[in-house]
């Protein structure tokens, strides 16, 4: 029986606006790209053709080679943090994330700086930049799970003479393997569908399904191309979704879990703890540590040139159009993060359609919602797509999502006794909203709002389609400037992704404290 408190009347009303957004935004943009630009000769010219095949080769490939690495990469530290306990623990978790918030095309960028002109434009470079972008999603997932091990078991396997290799294989491997392969499944969803990375390092002789997308819509003019390849990569995704969905449902581990105590970091343990430590926080740093230094550096002069030609020429509409976009998308972001989380939280069965309908965006990639977007709204009263304010559409439809998940765990936390105390004193829902909820809620709000800024500095998919001549965003702007020669020119990619990158640091540093304030005012 619904509480009269908290009766589902606004939460009805919220979820009407955010299925409203939904169904233009993204709904309609991906109904539209079937029923009206797919022709059955479209289909049959791009499935005959040997290079449609050749790109799902070369996408898949990359991928799987991409998730090895990452593994190789991620294997020691996530072992280190997942099984000890040590002073610095916290901050080298913290290390691997990095790279994981970074926009893509400012890892891609910083690879540049980083590797020698022989590597450039190679799948080497491509798997490079892969491996750094998902080092955080194997710590996390698999780091998580193994944390949670009984180590009674393993002692006891080897009281019974287990060498370490069967230990591995018998105890730890059957628990841990659901972890390691959802893991291993999202990042290669990941590496699929990777845009910036390719597109900056694989050169133009390499492109995956995503990058040719973008090429045969905004290239050529082959839209009806363009959007059978995506319907060709959206079968991909959901292919690789579904196989996690089946991991996640099928790893039931009926061994005893324990809550993550973790015993002291043996001193026999310590020499290679901290060659791990260091091998680890150099592979995230180099990179970091080499944007900066190529962007003070024209050919073998130390210059400051490139810093100063950010806010002296035409590249200061770069910056002008990333944050007006990024205010705009957060703003709009957050009120839809709102609306989504009462209708989740106010309703039952209704809130659990919502949820996963919030979820729709994130399965289509940025490039093929790009695409829905501009074939969508290019005509009559509604051709939007010169409006600098539409990519702050599009942003807000790829981060909200991520902010919807911070507000929904933040907002369950709330008594209902609050609700009643303020009903006594006769509060109206929207009091009680306003009142309780929100201002309760002050920290996670800040959260969300910094995670959809960050999400909207670095967007690049999405913007590449959308942005305009004058109004694009940094990110655009950095892959223009890579595409030119001259050192000058490279320079100045440099410095505008070093400035990124500081920006967006400074907006996450926002998001964990943030969190971590509401954590603590929710503890009291």
């Amino acid at each position: 029986m619904t509480d009269p408190v908290l009766r589902p009347s606004l939460g009805r009303w919220a979820a009407s606006v955010v299925v409203l957004w939904l169904s233009v935004f993204a709904l309609l943009p991906l109904i539209n790209i079937t029923a009206g630009h797919v022709a059955l000769d479209d289909v049959t010219r791009v499935l005959t053709q040997g290079s449609t095949w050749r790109l799902v080769w070369f996408s898949t490939w990359q991928a799987a080679l991409s998730v090895m690495a990452t593994f190789v990469v991620a294997a020691p530290v996530t072992w280190l943090i997942g099984r000890h306990q040590f002073r610095g623990r916290r901050a080298l978790r913290a290390v691997t994330t990095v790279g994981f918030l970074l926009p893509s095309v400012v890892v891609a960028t910083a690879f540049l700086a980083l590797l020698p002109d022989s590597l450039h434009y190679s799948v080497l470079a491509v798997i490079m930049a892969h491996a750094y972008f998902n080092i955080a999603v194997i710590v996390r997932v698999v780091g998580a799970r193994v944390e949670l091990l009984d180590p009674q078991l393993s002692g006891a396997a080897r009281t019974l003479g287990a060498s370490p290799l069967v230990v591995l294989r018998t105890v730890t491997w059957p628990l841990t393997r659901g972890a390691v392969a959802s893991a291993a499944s999202v990042t290669f969803l990941y590496c699929f569908t990777s845009f910036a990375v390719v597109r900056v390092l694989g050169g133009p002789q390499r492109s995956t399904i995503e990058s040719d997308i973008a090429l045969r819509a905004f290239g050529i003019g082959d839209v009806g191309g363009a959007t059978v390849l995506a319907f060709v990569q959206l079968a991909g995704i959901a292919l690789v979704i579904g196989v996690i969905r089946l991991l996640a449902h099928g790893n039931v581990v009926h061994a005893r879990a324990v809550s993550p105590v973790l015993p002291t970091l043996r001193q026999r343990y310590r020499t290679t703890a901290i060659a791990v430590a260091l091998a680890t926080t150099t592979f995230v740093a180099a990179p970091l540590f080499a944007l900066l230094w190529r962007s003070v550096r024209v050919g073998n002069t130390l210059s400051l040139e490139a810093w100063r030609l950010l806010f002296d020429t035409s590249l200061v509409d770069s910056l002008w159009a990333s944050a007006r976009t990024a205010l705009v998308a957060g703003a709009l972001g957050v009120l839809l993060c709102i609306l989504a989380t009462i209708a989740i939280v106010r309703l039952r069965a209704g809130g659990r359609a919502i949820d996963a309908l919030t979820l729709i965006p994130l399965a289509m990639s940025p490039v093929t919602l790009g695409l829905g977007l501009v074939i969508t709204f290019d005509v009559g009263w509604f051709d939007w797509r010169a409006g600098w304010w539409f990519v702050a559409v599009a942003h807000t439809l790829v981060a909200f999502p991520l902010g919807v998940r911070v507000l929904v765990a933040a907002w369950r936390t709330t008594p209902v006794g609050m609700h009643h105390a303020a009903a006594v004193l006769g509060a109206n829902s929207w009091r009680r909203l306003i009142d309780v909820d929100l201002r309760r809620l002050r920290p996670a709000l800040v959260a969300a709002l910094g995670l959809i800024v960050a999400v909207s500095l670095g967007e690049f998919g999405a913007a590449s389609m959308l942005s305009r001549d004058g109004a694009e965003t940094m990110p655009v702007a950095i892959a223009r400037l890579l595409s030119r020669t001259g050192d000058e020119v490279r320079t100045q990619a440099f410095a505008m992704a070093s400035l990124l990158v500081v920006v967006c640091v400074i907006a996450l540093v926002t998001v964990e404290a943030s969190l971590k304030r509401g954590e603590h005012a929710r503890g009291r």
